[in-house]
């Protein structure tokens, strides 16, 4: 792991400071920041002075070598010395990151639940988050307005579902 002193300002009334942020872990380093990422509550933050909960973005790369990927949230495009046997995934956002750890953490392939998710909010017209994949019933699970939901896959994608890149 490692930490450093993070510049914010609330998006909400622009009060600024600095916050002792980790920006590299590795999976299973700190239970605590992997129970946070599970849970999605990782990059919330309450701002210490109109107490409104955001996103706090800072740079962060999360390390799951024996799962086989990376996930990366900066604007860098170009990082160096990442082993070349881990997928790497560059998010653009703490929501994006947030989905994409739920999907790997699960051995689960991107795209299929990222298509899923999106033919459900097509669907409902409502936000759909991912919650997890029932291998049981073949089901991906979703949150829609507090409510679960579930999609079951047809016969075709059940081998499609675990993790292909």
């Amino acid at each position: 792991m490692k930490e450093r002193m993070i510049p914010s300002s609330c998006p909400y009334c622009g009060h600024t400071f600095e916050i002792k942020r980790d920006t590299f872990v590795i999976a299973g380093m700190n239970p605590q920041i992997d129970q946070r990422l599970e849970e999605g509550t990782y990059f919330t933050h309450q701002c210490s002075h109109c107490h409104k909960l955001y996103y706090l973005e800072q740079p962060f790369l999360y390390r799951d070598p024996k799962k086989k990927y990376i996930l990366v949230l900066s604007q860098q495009k170009h990082i160096e010395n990442l082993p070349p046997d881990e997928v790497v995934i560059h998010c653009q956002n703490a929501l994006q990151f947030l989905f994409c750890f739920r999907v790997l953490s699960r051995n689960l392939n991107v795209r299929l639940v990222l298509q899923k998710k999106q033919q459900l909010e097509q669907y409902t017209h409502k936000k759909a988050i991912f919650d997890t994949y029932d291998d049981q019933s073949h089901c991906l699970w979703f949150i829609v307005d507090d409510q679960p939901m579930a999609i079951r896959l047809k016969n075709t994608e059940i081998y499609d579902i675990v993790k292909k890149y």
